[in-house]
Parts: structure tokens; C-alpha cells; sequence
């Protein structure tokens, strides 16, 4: 008869041996001292980063709808310094872990992805964290992985795929990421392919006394890719922290290589809440343009509808022209125009002064390691 202390061990076993996570070396017994030592697994770690400065001039950005010419940090990537490590432990098992943090290059200080002031949706708050961008431990197997720590929402990662530059980092180019939040902290990540579907699920802990549902999460992935074209999708559901809201997000999207020099994008996202009125549909249209071996156009056009009471009823619209070209792989110049057009009950976004319409030109310089 099997000791009751004894299942959870064989249950979490089973879940890994699912997963393809269980080698051989993984269940080995302890050598004795009088037998010869295995040679250490072999391992690295890397330090990498990326730089990315612009200068910005927009309109309409105080109440008084003055101008602003500002230095961001940068507009489609930010800034990060990062250290990756991987080790392999036989038998196709290996682990690995990720320290991630933002990095305001004007100042010098942490950007506003390693801090929040409040907590909500599956965010702690944190007036400051070291490494706010990402931070996680995993282990992965032939079949799959799972992932532990502050870490990408399975809704971010997916709508990457649908937009020509990915999730933009400045919130003037952004519509998706501010419906599906991009980061959550205590978040739980298994993925996998299945006859080359690709497979991922998140569960997101809340930690709070109130309920194991306040603010916590899960979402649901799924992924297919064949030749010139990519289709994604995703569902993910959100509680704020103090369990009186459920914020809901069903998602679809893609990318098609038309031919060597022109990619197009495109995604749909719906939002909505448990018990608030307001809905919000997003669709976005995209391209990338190889107009030379080292110069790439892309341009994009977002469009969220809101609905619910007469109040709540209005309209965002997004639209940027960007062009950057390669000194190498490691460098670029970009330079671009943008327009932001905010109108009816749809809340005025933080980087404009009032609603209505605010036009900005960029200039950035950008470098990898």
C-alpha cells in the first residue's frame, strides 16, 4: 500500500514525465563516495542588453496642449540589461533561469516596467525592482517546458506575432498591451507542441488571505506556423486585487510572408469584464517593407472601439510610419511619425494633454550585445 506522503511525489513526477521533463539522470540515485563522480553538466552564462534612445517631439502633450520635445526610452524596444543561463542535465533535460531590467538611458533609472504603484491583475505593487522586466527559472524537456517567476502574459507574447515590430514600448504605439497587461508576477508557465501546434498555459497566483481568485489569472495559448505564415490565438482571464472584477481577453492574430520583401500583420482582440460595462474591440493592421538589404518601412494602423454606457462609449485610433536602417546587425538609426486620435468617453492616455489629436516625429538610436 502506497504511504500517503508518498503521492504528491508521484503525482508531480507524473506531471513532469508529461511534459517530457523526466530524464534518466533526473531520477538517478545519490552516488556513494566510493564510485567514481560524474563530470560536471556543462553549462553557460550570458550578459546581454539592449540600448535604445529617442528623441521625441509631440503635440498636445499638457492641458494646455503645448508641445514636448522629450528624450524616451526608445518607442518599439526599451532598454534592458539581462543575464541568461542555461545548464544541460543529460537525457535532453535542461534548466535555465533569466534576470531581466530596464534601464532609462536618459537618467540613468529603472524604467516603469520594474516598478508599480499599484497592484492589480496579477501585478504586486513595488516601488522599485531590480529585475522587473523578467525573472524566472525553468526547466525543459524534449516535449515542453514549465517556468516560474515574473515573466511575459501568455496575451503579450502572442500579439508579438501580429505586429511588424512586436509590442511597441512606448505607450503612444501601443494598443494591445494595455488590455492584456504585459508582465505578471508569480506566474506558472507550461508549454508544448503537439503535432507542431504549440501549446502554452498560465496560471497566475494572487497570493492574497481574501481568496485564491483575487488577483490572480490563467490564460490559454495556441500557436501554429507552416511556410510563409503564422496563426495565433489566446484567451486569458484577470482578477483585480480586491476580487470584485474578472477583466476577460480572447485574442487571434497573425503574419504572412508574401514574398521576400514585404510581411504583413494582423490581430483582433476583444475585452471585457465580469461586472463593468465597458467593452473594448481592437483590430490592427500592419507591414514590413524591405526597401534595401540594410533599410526596413513599417507602418501600422490600431483601432479600439469602446462601448458599454453613454459615457464609456468612444474611440482610440493608432497610426505610425517607421523607417530604420542597419549599420550592422547590432546597430540602427529609425526615424518615424505617429498620430494618436482619442475621442468620446475612451480615457485620455497619460502621454497626451487632452483628448482629441497629438502627432509626434521620432529619431533613435539603438544597439544590441
Amino acid at each position: 500500500m502506497t504511504h500517503p506522503h508518498c503521492r504528491p511525489a508521484r503525482v508531480a513526477a507524473a506531471a513532469l514525465a508529461a511534459l517530457g521533463l523526466c530524464s534518466p539522470a533526473a531520477h538517478a540515485q545519490p552516488q556513494s563516495q566510493s564510485q567514481p563522480q560524474s563530470p560536471p553538466a556543462t553549462g553557460n552564462v550570458v550578459i546581454y542588453g539592449l540600448m535604445d534612445a529617442a528623441l521625441r517631439h509631440a503635440s498636445n502633450a499638457a492641458a494646455s496642449r503645448a508641445s514636448l520635445t522629450s528624450m524616451e526610452d526608445g518607442v518599439m524596444t526599451g532598454s534592458r540589461l539581462g543575464f541568461r543561463g542555461r545548464e544541460d542535465l543529460g537525457g535532453g533535460l535542461s534548466a535555465g533561469f533569466t534576470l531581466e531590467g530596464g534601464i532609462d538611458l536618459g537618467t540613468g533609472s529603472a524604467t516603469l516596467a520594474t516598478a508599480a504603484a499599484a497592484a492589480d491583475y496579477g501585478v504586486d505593487a513595488a516601488a522599485s525592482r531590480f529585475f522587473g522586466r523578467q525573472s524566472f527559472v525553468n526547466l525543459r524537456g524534449p516535449l515542453g517546458g514549465i517556468t516560474l517567476g515574473r515573466q511575459y502574459t501568455v496575451a503579450h507574447e502572442m500579439a508579438v506575432r501580429w505586429q511588424p515590430l512586436g509590442n511597441p514600448n512606448h505607450p503612444a504605439f501601443s494598443l494591445f498591451s494595455s488590455h492584456h497587461v504585459p508582465r505578471q508576477d508569480n506566474l506558472l508557465r507550461l508549454d508544448g507542441k503537439v503535432a507542431g501546434v504549440e501549446l502554452v498555459a498560465s496560471r497566475t497566483f494572487g497570493e492574497q488571505t481574501r481568496g485564491d481568485s483575487a488577483n490572480s489569472a490563467w490564460a490559454l495559448g495556441a500557436g501554429y506556423s507552416q511556410g510563409a505564415w503564422s496563426l495565433s490565438g489566446v484567451v486569458q482571464q484577470m482578477n483585480n486585487r480586491a476580487g470584485t472584477e474578472t477583466r476577460q481577453i480572447a485574442a487571434l492574430g497573425g503574419n504572412y510572408r508574401l514574398n521576400g520583401t514585404l510581411s504583413l500583420f494582423g490581430g483582433l482582440m476583444q475585452r471585457k469584464a465580469a461586472i463593468s460595462l465597458q467593452k473594448n474591440t481592437v483590430w490592427a493592421l500592419g507591414a514590413n517593407v524591405e526597401l534595401h538589404p540594410l533599410v526596413t518601412l513599417s507602418v501600422q494602423h490600431l483601432d479600439d472601439r469602446q462601448r458599454g454606457s453613454a459615457a464609456l462609449t468612444g474611440s482610440r485610433r493608432v497610426s505610425w510610419v517607421q523607417a530604420s536602417y542597419r549599420f550592422s546587425k547590432r546597430s540602427d538609426v529609425y526615424g518615424g511619425l505617429d498620430q494618436n486620435r482619442v475621442a468620446g468617453g475612451y480615457a485620455k492616455p497619460a502621454f497626451m494633454g487632452t483628448t482629441g489629436t497629438q502627432t509626434g516625429t521620432t529619431f533613435g538610436l539603438r544597439h544590441r550585445f
